[in-house]
This record gives structure tokens, sequence and C-alpha cells, in this order.
């Protein structure tokens, strides 16, 4: 009996004797995870966080190493991701950064000067949010209730709209912290929603030397590009054109836009949406030589739709109907500001109809702003 007394109090001693020897908090050992795709490490606490919230799948690799920077007032340690930024806050709370107000900002795009949508009706499966005046429906709603909500996204900050993204248009939604995307290739996979890589997009937008802005730019298109996601492409600023006539027409398949910039030229300027002869948006430029007194386009359209006339008209009849169709409303006059890139495309804001098209260096390469 006393040999049995012993021997447990000698496995009691080791026991402690072992607990003594750890250090106080062993188990919360900082860790530290490398990953070879991008040359970058994350640590703790920062790595448990991204492991807890979903990892690769919704952060993406590590793009910068742990590092302090100055975000909307506050100094504070920051690491950034593919598609986000983790920001560890005075109280050592992890946040995630507001990147899609971000790369809003950064595109000129003043989300909170655009009117509020009206409220959608539940039983069309929406959510409206007052604080933002945005609606929140399928495909991105359920999402957002099922992986966070508020603390993760944000509120929506804009209304469901279709972007290009790589190459290819998605259905789309900006949130205070992220950008959902809808990709309906991957139905079934699990990633039919995917989360924009906004942590890749800004920090090469940032890269980017800063452009000098020509003399003659008088309005905020040159300034709007030079920090957007379009720069990479457009490159800086050249010559610009403000507050010329233009005027704009809807086709069934798209629409032209007439601008006329004195000295340089009147261009007609088709945009095709994608459909039957293309997979994606694509846009033509065509210089205007309809001259007054020319006889009118004869055509027979449908019910409801119309015949362009003079410029739009000669284009139209010249080869783009059969990209277009017919028109859908009647051709409206408007007041333009253009403005050419370094790159080969150019931006044009229809003042009227508070329009902003983005036309890069190739012809697939077009989209409303």
């Amino acid at each position: 009996m006393r040999k049995i007394v012993q021997i447990i109090l000698l496995a009691a001693l080791a026991l402690f004797t072992l607990g003594a020897a750890a250090p106080a908090g062993a188990q919360s050992t900082p860790r530290t995870r490398c990953f070879s795709e991008t040359g970058y490490c994350v640590s703790d606490p920062l790595l448990r966080y991204w492991e807890r919230n979903g990892g690769l799948a919704v952060f993406g690799y590590p793009l910068s190493e742990r590092r302090v920077e100055t975000v909307e007032g506050r100094t504070i340690p920051v690491q950034w991701f593919e598609r986000d930024r983790l920001e560890i806050q005075a109280d050592g709370t992890i946040t995630a950064g507001r990147l899609g107000a971000r790369v809003l900002e950064l595109q000129g795009r003043r989300w909170e000067l655009t009117p509020p949508a009206p409220p959608q009706p539940p039983e069309a499966g929406c959510r409206y949010f007052p604080e933002t005046g945005r609606n929140l429906c399928w495909p991105f709603l359920d999402y957002w209730e099922r992986n966070g909500g508020l603390e993760r996204f944000g509120y929506p900050i804009t209304e469901l709209r279709a972007e290009r993204i790589e190459q290819s248009h998605y259905a789309v939604q900006y949130f205070e912290r992220r950008r959902m995307e809808h990709h309906p290739e991957l139905a079934g996979t699990g990633y039919e929603i995917l989360l924009g890589l906004l942590g890749r997009n800004i920090l090469e937008v940032q890269a980017l030397p800063p452009c000098r802005e020509p003399r003659d730019v008088q309005f905020g298109i040159g300034q709007r590009v030079d920090n957007a996601s379009f720069r990479n492409v457009l490159y800086c600023p050249t010559e610009s054109y403000g507050d010329v006539p233009a005027a704009l027409q809807p086709f069934e398949r798209g629409r032209m836009i007439w601008v006329d910039l004195g000295t340089a030229g009147r261009k007609v300027i088709v945009y095709r949406y994608p459909g039957e002869f293309s997979s994606s948006s694509t846009y033509a430029v065509y210089e205007d030589t309809y001259q007054e007194g020319e006889p009118p386009i004869e055509d027979t359209p449908p019910i409801y739709r119309l015949v362009p006339q003079r410029g739009f008209g000669k284009v139209w009849a010249a080869g783009e109907k059969r990209w277009l169709g017919y028109a859908t409303q009647i051709e409206r006059p408007d007041t333009a500001r253009v403005q050419y890139f370094g790159g080969g495309g150019f931006v044009v804001q229809l003042l009227g109809a508070n329009e902003v098209w983005v036309f890069g260096p190739t012809p697939d390469l077009a989209e409303q702003w």
C-alpha cells in the first residue's frame, strides 16, 4: 500500500513539474505560416483569425507582410490579402478593412451621393437597408446572412449591377467591406458566389506611378480613372474635351453615342451587348460622315421599334444593324465630357443621362461605369 502511495505521489509531482516548466500561455504561442505562392507569411493573431474565418477561400493569399498603416485616421497594424485587408485595432480586435467602399472611392464612384433605391417588397426575397438606401436580394442575400452578415461584409452600398471581371461580365454587388460576384458557371461547386480580389486590385493601383494631368483637363474624368481599376490598361490621361455636343440612342442590343469634338471630328461610338456575335461587350468608333439633306434611312421596324436617322442611321445601315437590332427610343441630345488616355482608350461622360462609359484600348473592353 505504501508503495502505491509513493507511485501516486511521484506521478503527481511529475505532472506538477511539467506544468511548472511550461511557460504561461504556452498553448497560445504565436504561430507562423508561410505561403510560397506569394512569398509572404502570416502570424498569430492574424493567422488564427484567417484560419477561423474561412482561410484561403475567403481571404486569399497574403500580399504583404504585417505592417503599420494609417487607415481612416487610425495608425494600426494591417496585413493585405488578395481579397481583404485585416486590421488589428487598438483594443486588439481584428477587423476586415472597408475595401468595398475604398475601391469605389478610388474609382470616383461616390456611392454615398447616389440617390436611394426604392425598397423591393419582402415577398421578392429582398431586404432593404435604410442606412444606405440599398436592396440586398438573390443571389447575394442568402450568402450575406449565412457568412457573417453585417460584421463580415457591412451594409450594401450599391444595387446589384453587371461588371466586367477578367474578360467576362458578372452580376456583382458592393458592400462596405467586400464585393460579391455571382459566377453561374460554378453552380453546384459551392463557389457560385465569390468575393472580389479587392486587396489585389487596390494594391496594384496604389503601386502605379502618379499621372500628370494635361493642362486642359477641367473636370474629374482624368482624376477618377487615374486611381481606377482601368488605370493599368488606360495609363495616363492625354487630350480632353469638355462640355461638347453629344447624343445618345438605345437599341435592342446596345447603344450609340455621338460626340462632336470640334476640330478632332464628329464620332459615332457603337456599344454592343454580349450576345449572338460575341460573348463579351464590344465597341467600335466611326467617323460621322452624315451631311444635312441626305435622304432618310428606309426600313420597316417591328412595333414599338424605331429606325435610327442621320449619323446614327448611316452607321446602322452600313452594318451595325445586325449587331444592334432596332432602336428602342428616339435619339436624345446631351452634353459630354471626353477624356483620351495614353493606352489608347477613352472615357465619355454624358452629363444629361448621368452615365460614364469606359472604352479600353481593345474592342472587347467597354462598360458603363
